[in-house]
């Protein structure tokens, strides 16, 4: 039997996508990793017939060092398929990643182009999951997202992507890992997450929660001149994705950024308001300013930084919005 090993992230796209590529290779391994981690899991990892990592941006600060486990990987025979629909890094091109198979695309989420890439050894269940990973992360606008989402019914789809989305804010850091890898294991079965009674009360218990978190942003949020902002809403560690987006809300700014200490760092989860701002090259040049790392999509990014570099860093991040507003 081949050893395989899919890597995916932890959040609703991530995580259908990690369902679908483990509906499709049955016995893999799931390791829930993220684009600041991915360099040093790939290096614990000593040999597989398959590593198939999906929805995990490349960090533009560690790229190298992870195409650097690539190669070595491949070169113990490993075949690795890369799938993912983050924006390169600046001035890197698809051709340049040394993996087996690359499959990316900016027009759709990494479950749809997961889905798409096994879809012979799926069948219209996991379609289900594909649109319930575009819901989860506004990646609508496909011509197969639109079409799942038609034949079966967007309104259903969507309620299935929320419970995701509302009970990974509910989810406590100690039991994130575990918890994550037993959703993803029951939906590559074909289980819906509304048939998992533990992640519904999670997702109830969340949307409590995020009424607290709307609230206490509009009290606390601060403003620059394009960007409002919060550190650490007292939170656990949840929610810093919709932090960001009340954070904008309740200061009228066209971008909200929503800060999360951990340690000696913060991670940064940044939302925009308004079309034609390209927050993946805002956050990235403004990370790169103040030695952090950034990046994700035009309309929603993240970064992390050194607690030192918090206040450098919306100075830099507002700076590159104002660049791009003239």
């Amino acid at each position: 039997m081949e050893e395989i090993i899919i890597l995916c992230h932890g959040d609703c796209d991530g995580m259908t996508a990690g369902a679908i590529a483990l509906a499709a290779n049955p016995g893999a391994r799931i390791w829930i990793t993220n684009p600041v981690r991915l360099d040093d899991d790939l290096k614990k990892i000593k040999k597989m017939d398959k590593i198939i990592i999906t929805d995990i941006a490349l960090n533009e600060k560690d790229y190298n060092i992870t195409f650097q486990e690539m190669k070595r990987l491949k070169s113990q025979g490993s075949e690795i398929i890369y799938i993912d629909h983050h924006p390169l890094p600046e001035g890197l091109k698809e051709k340049n990643i040394p993996a087996s198979i690359v499959i990316h695309r900016t027009n759709g989420c990494s479950a749809e182009l997961t889905y798409l890439h096994f879809e012979k050894k799926l069948n219209w269940k996991h379609k289900l999951l594909a649109a319930i990973g575009a819901v989860g992360d506004y990646e609508m606008k496909s011509v197969f997202a639109q079409e799942v989402l038609r034949d079966y019914d967007a309104r259903s789809i969507s309620f299935q992507a929320a419970i995701i989305v509302q009970a990974l804010g509910e989810i406590p850091t100690a039991d994130d890992l575990q918890m994550k890898k037993s959703i993803i294991e029951r939906m590559a079965l074909g289980v819906l997450p509304s048939e998992l009674n533990n992640l519904v009360d999670r997702a109830l218990r969340g949307s409590q929660v995020e009424k607290l978190v709307r609230e206490y942003v509009h009290e606390n949020a601060k403003a620059k001149q394009n960007i409002g902002y919060i550190l650490d809403i007292p939170t656990g560690g949840g929610f810093v994705g919709k932090g960001a987006l009340f954070a904008a809300t309740a200061t009228d700014k066209p971008i909200g950024v929503c800060g999360n200490s951990i340690g000696a760092k913060i991670s940064i989860s940044i939302r925009r308001r308004i079309e034609g701002i390209d927050l993946n090259v805002a956050t990235r040049r403004a990370a790169k300013e103040v030695g952090g790392s950034g990046g994700g999509h035009p309309s929603a990014s993240g970064a992390t930084v050194r607690k030192t570099k918090w206040k450098k860093f919306l100075e830099m991040l507002d700076f590159e919005i104002q660049k791009q507003l003239k």
